[in-house]
């Protein structure tokens, strides 16, 4: 191919998603299906195996174009192994990239999915150019990825930046990662719904209630009865921007960034949530360190995920974008 390209897969908890991505920020191609973990590790890996070859034959991409995958985690990129998946039920110590490897024949790049929307705002999104960043990503989960000095910080064994699991209340709920009092236990679809189911069984929401009709609460229906103006229902966005703003503060302090930036499908309720964020944050972060500090929402939306998978592609196959961000 002409222009240097890769081939981007996002794995999500509820959905997988696939395109070309070009050095410009084109995205061409792209595919995507439900995720469908319920089914178990070996369903999945061939609909992401799936999903590459239709990108790969509809671009006609050569073999020389890698593939940049971005997993939840806690993961190793060096060895391309997903540890364990909070969300993903029965995926434990999956070696995801030589699997890939074999099955497409090509360079498979792997990196934990909140990193991966953290390079891809730096290098396409909202945070372009900046070199202090705290990412998180709200979705069925709660990913997270932080660049300091123009550095992604990965930690040990890549493992590192799990602000998802950052503890906030020492008597919190329990979380999926086995954890109490998690970030991601107040901020996250997940955790959304569950507080909504609570609202609807109690009564306290009639509009929650009428939504799930008898079925399961979502995410999506607690945010619809919030922005409807359903006061239980926004008092579930109020809780977790406070929560939220507890964990991310002690993140300012300690990191003194130049922006944090918000994405993932639970911030599509926008000021809903990230307006009791900014008020509680300059309540729990040092102020003449907060003052300094852009709150933005991604500008990435639903393609954060492709755009990091690609933009980790390209920085480790020493791409156009080799030294814009420091992997490590």
């Amino acid at each position: 191919m002409a222009r240097p390209a890769a081939i981007a897969i996002d794995f999500g908890g509820t959905n997988l998603r696939a395109a070309l991505v070009t050095a410009e920020g084109a995205i061409l191609h792209r595919v995507n299906t439900p995720t469908r973990v319920e089914e178990g590790v070996q369903p999945v890996i061939d609909r992401l195996v799936n999903l590459a070859e239709q990108v790969i034959s509809a671009s006609g991409a050569g073999p020389e174009v890698p593939v940049g995958v971005v997993a939840p985690g806690p993961l190793d990129p060096d060895e391309g192994v997903i540890y364990f998946g909070p969300n993903l039920p029965g995926w434990r110590n999956v070696p995801l990239r030589a699997i890939l490897a074999e099955r497409l024949g090509r360079r498979i790049v792997i990196g934990n999915d909140g990193n991966g929307a953290a390079l891809g705002e730096a290098i396409f999104g909202a945070a372009r150019g900046c070199r202090h960043l705290i990412h998180l990503m709200i979705g069925t989960g709660l990913g997270s990825g932080i660049i300091s000095h123009g550095q992604l910080i990965e930690g040990y064994r890549g493992l590192g930046a799990e602000v998802g699991h950052l503890p906030v209340d020492p008597y919190g709920p329990r979380c999926h990662c086995g954890g109490a009092g998690c970030l991601e236990a107040y901020v996250s679809g997940w955790a959304l719904a569950r507080d909504g189911e609570a609202l609807a069984h109690s009564g306290r929401s009639e509009a929650i209630r009428r939504a799930a009709a008898g079925g399961p609460v979502t995410a999506e229906m607690v945010t619809e009865a919030a922005q409807a103006g359903d006061e239980a229902a926004r008092s579930v966005f109020e809780s977790a921007g406070r929560a939220l703003a507890v964990g991310l503060a002690g993140l300012v302090n300690v990191f003194n960034p130049e922006m944090i930036v918000i994405g993932g499908g639970v911030a599509r309720a926008g000021d809903l949530l990230l307006e009791p964020l900014r008020r509680w944050l300059r309540y729990y972060a040092i102020t003449y360190i907060v003052d300094t500090v852009r709150v933005l929402p991604s500008a990435l939306g639903d393609d954060a995920g492709v755009y990091g998978a690609a933009a980790r592609a390209f920085l480790v196959s020493g791409g156009p974008f080799a030294g814009t961000v420091r992997l490590g």
